[in-house]
């Protein structure tokens, strides 16, 4: 059986607009599970997700991703197999529709025996990301839509004239979307894609390029991040997620707990984020978790929401739903998570609640 999860994002989502992002998220956890065949796998699954939500305006991947303080796109993305460890990434690349397909292109490339010795790269970035993409078949391709391009004005004109106005909470798009994904071998994968935080500088490169902070699959366990890319980086927070719910310190501990002691541990006291401001401790967190007879999706976030998709081969249609943290907390205080999906009794959705952290 074949497991799908997709993610729009750790952030805030407008009312207004919830119907749509729960829209994209299982329509891209369809593309993926309509177009296997029998030779698919994990990868292909994870990139056929995300690609479709490069596609989509409303994200920020891809076409009409945030743009940066220069008034363009640059987007961020990888990939990880499981089977391999093999990790493929892309930085700051411009004019490039899927990032996440430059990514699978520098992951299989790994794979074949470069002439005189060479040693084939897992990360490209800038010009040399965009001529490697083109030169293997992907189209130079506007990333600018009018949507992105009128909040850039707005907040440009604000920082010309120095004003003291914030973002808009509507406005704050927090890096990524992502996706997991098990094949009928029980072969695990993961990606994430980003256009970056809206006004970011010229050549920032986040978390979804970055080894260990944006995705990471090893062992029974693979997870996508989303949230501020600078504190993922320094916590290297996926693969920190990854290291402790594949360890077995405590077997009495199940998913939620050791996922709850991980954003406890390893973000929201880490000793990296001593110096950032606890409204800025902003996570989010999707993933699959595997034995012989289980499989759980988790997630756990501390922004004001997450935006997540779901679908096994058995399903007709994608699963999707947002996560809230409780009204009466602030974002960085606190955490929501869900754990779910045991294999072999089908799936459903249920568990969800809420865990303020100490």
């Amino acid at each position: 059986m074949v497991f799908v999860a997709v993610h729009t994002g750790a952030g805030f989502y407008q009312s207004g607009k919830r119907k749509k992002f729960l829209e994209v998220c299982s329509q891209a956890c369809e593309t993926a599970i309509k177009g296997w065949k029998n030779n698919s796998t994990a990868i292909d699954g994870v990139v056929e997700a995300i690609a479709y939500l490069e596609d989509q305006m409303i994200t920020n991947a891809g076409f009409g991703s945030n743009l940066n303080s220069a008034g363009y796109v640059e987007c961020d993305a990888s990939l990880m197999d499981g089977r391999d460890l093999l990790f493929g990434s892309v930085g700051a690349v411009q004019s490039i529709q899927n990032p996440i397909k430059v990514a699978r292109l520098i992951l299989d490339n790994q794979r074949l025996k470069p002439p005189l010795g060479l040693i084939a790269p897992n990360f490209l970035a800038g010009e040399g990301a965009k001529k490697f993409a083109v030169s293997h078949g992907l189209e130079d391709y506007e990333l600018i839509s009018g949507k992105s391009l009128n909040i850039f004005n707005k907040y440009k004109r604000q920082l010309e004239e120095c004003e003291t106005a914030s973002i808009d909470d509507k406005h704050k798009k927090y890096d990524t979307v992502g996706a997991v994904c098990i094949d009928d071998n029980g072969c695990l994968a993961c990606g994430v894609s980003s256009g970056g935080l809206i006004l970011k500088k010229e050549g920032r490169i986040g978390q979804a390029s970055i080894l260990g902070s944006g995705c990471w699959s090893e062992g029974n366990v693979a997870v996508t991040t989303s949230g501020i890319g600078e504190y993922l980086i320094r916590t290297s927070f996926a693969r920190k997620t990854v290291e402790n719910l594949n360890g077995k310190n405590d077997d009495t501990q199940n998913i939620v707990e050791k996922l709850v002691q991980v954003f406890n541990d390893n973000f929201f006291e880490s000793p990296l984020m001593k110096n950032v401001p606890r409204e800025d401790h902003l996570a989010g967190i999707l993933g699959l978790s595997t034995d012989t007879d289980n499989i759980e999706m988790f997630w756990g976030h501390s922004t004001k929401s997450m935006c997540i998709g779901y679908m096994d081969s058995t399903f007709t249609s994608g699963k999707s739903f947002i996560s809230d943290l409780d009204c009466s907390v602030k974002p960085g205080i606190s955490l929501i998570e869900t754990v779910a999906l045991p294999r072999l009794a089908g799936f459903g959705c249920e568990g969800c609640g809420f865990h303020p952290m100490k």
